[in-house]
């Protein structure tokens, strides 16, 4: 009787492990079967916002699923980062993500997320390329005259940004500490408000995105000192790289750039799953065609790329940071 009671039991364990590890099977072979939600940590209309839709709209296509869109903006991108750390690791939230992720850690004080501890990497999306700006009414012809200009009198220029921390801002001071310069940052509530002064005189110089000022650049209104990256712009091929103008900023491969995180613990399979969905959406001609329109250049690779790329961003942003004494309340 004994015995028999054993093997029962034995029975049973053996009957509901295989029916958890069918079910867990069941589970990924069916990933996904219900909506993803992929959140924006930033206001609709802006180009995080029109990029992630995109691409968003497009992987839902292939995973057969759609993609819903929650923007979450607020606290320099810090609120749609943490619903994401906090939410389950299954897939069905995803994270589209900028370099904010690897530098308000260093911005703002007592943040619980930390990008390496807290997320796994789904693939690097796009980049696109800051250039350095200029008002069309100014002295300054081409950069090595900006450069010149403010290393006889320190001091005596200053340069807008779109806000205390922005790429905008991070880019020039690595200008600065690259180049030995002496400038003052004048903060703006955003681009837009600081390209106004800068074409009015107020301001010296700015960098910014290129899809922001490539307009007015062509209107005659700016003028276009050097571009980021390792190459010219299609869309401005008269400009040169910083390298070009023999002001390298090797650290600064690119500029600004976007990918897409999970919380960390999402399943291999569900990530590999997402990595083929985002490199077949970039790599789509249709695609392609509209990232070309808002100057932005389709990137994709492997989950271990984006890591790579984040420990890079995260080795040079954080001496930048330290060195300015860069630090935002709370």
């Amino acid at each position: 009787m004994k015995i028999q009671k054993n093997i029962d039991r034995l029975f049973k364990k053996l009957l509901y492990g295989m029916i958890f590890c069918m079910s867990i099977a069941n589970v990924n072979a069916a990933y996904p079967d219900r909506p993803i939600r992929l959140i924006i940590p930033y206001a609709a209309g802006g180009p995080t916002d029109i990029l992630g839709r995109i691409i968003g709209e497009k992987m839902g296509e292939i995973l057969k699923q759609s993609m819903v869109i929650d923007n979450r903006q607020g606290a320099g991108a810090n609120v749609g980062i943490m619903a994401v750390a906090k939410s389950p690791a299954d897939g069905y939230t995803l994270l589209f993500g900028d370099i904010n992720l690897v530098i308000n850690p260093f911005l703002y004080r007592n943040l619980s997320f930390d990008v390496q501890r807290d997320f796994s990497s789904i693939g690097l999306v796009a980049s696109a390329p800051l250039v350095l700006i200029a008002s069309q009414n100014s002295t300054y012809k081409n950069i090595n005259d900006l450069v010149s200009y403010a290393k006889s009198k320190p001091g005596s220029l200053n340069y807008g940004s779109a806000g205390a921390g922005n790429t905008t801002h991070l880019a020039m001071e690595l200008l600065k500490s690259k180049h030995g310069l002496d400038m003052t940052h004048v903060p703006y509530k955003g681009a837009t408000p600081a390209i106004n002064d800068l074409i009015a005189g107020h301001i010296d110089c700015m960098v910014v995105g290129l899809s922001a000022a490539k307009a007015l650049i062509e209107g005659g209104k700016l003028r276009a000192l050097a571009i980021t990256g390792d190459k010219r712009a299609l869309n401005l091929p008269s400009v040169l790289t910083f390298d070009q103008a023999g002001f390298p900023l090797p650290e600064m491969k690119i500029g600004s750039w976007w990918g897409i995180v999970t919380p960390k613990g999402t399943p291999t399979e569900v990530i590999q799953e997402l990595n083929s969905a985002l490199n077949t959406s970039i790599n789509s001609p249709e695609i392609k065609s509209k990232l070309r329109e808002f100057n932005i250049e389709p990137l994709g690779g492997t989950s271990a790329e984006l890591d790579r790329w984040m420990g890079n961003e995260i080795e040079t942003w954080s001496k930048v940071i330290k060195k300015a004494n860069i630090q935002i309340e709370p």
